[in-house]
């Protein structure tokens, strides 16, 4: 079970999958509003994020190589020390 929860420790989502990757697209795909979301240092390569609510998330350090952020609302997202190369911002 893997749990996505805010930067204060609210529960956003919780995902009966092995990864966060799986947890976080998980969400995506089911419209959850992933603002301001605790995703310090998640491995979220190739991830499938199109149209994600991540505004004001924590991505410090993330791993967002090859993602698909097409749409994705990243104001306000912390990305100091993410991985964007090769990442789909349009």
């Amino acid at each position: 079970m893997k749990y996505i929860e805010t930067i204060s420790g609210d529960l956003i989502y919780k995902a009966d999958v092995p990864t966060m990757r799986e947890a976080v697209e998980e969400a995506v795909s089911e419209d959850v509003n992933l603002a301001g979301a605790n995703l310090r240092g998640v491995n979220l390569r190739g991830a499938d994020l199109e149209d994600a609510n991540l505004r004001g998330a924590d991505l410090y350090g993330a791993n967002l190589e090859d993602a698909n952020l097409e749409d994705a609302d990243l104001r306000g997202a912390n990305l100091v020390g993410a991985d964007l190369a090769g990442a789909d911002l349009a």
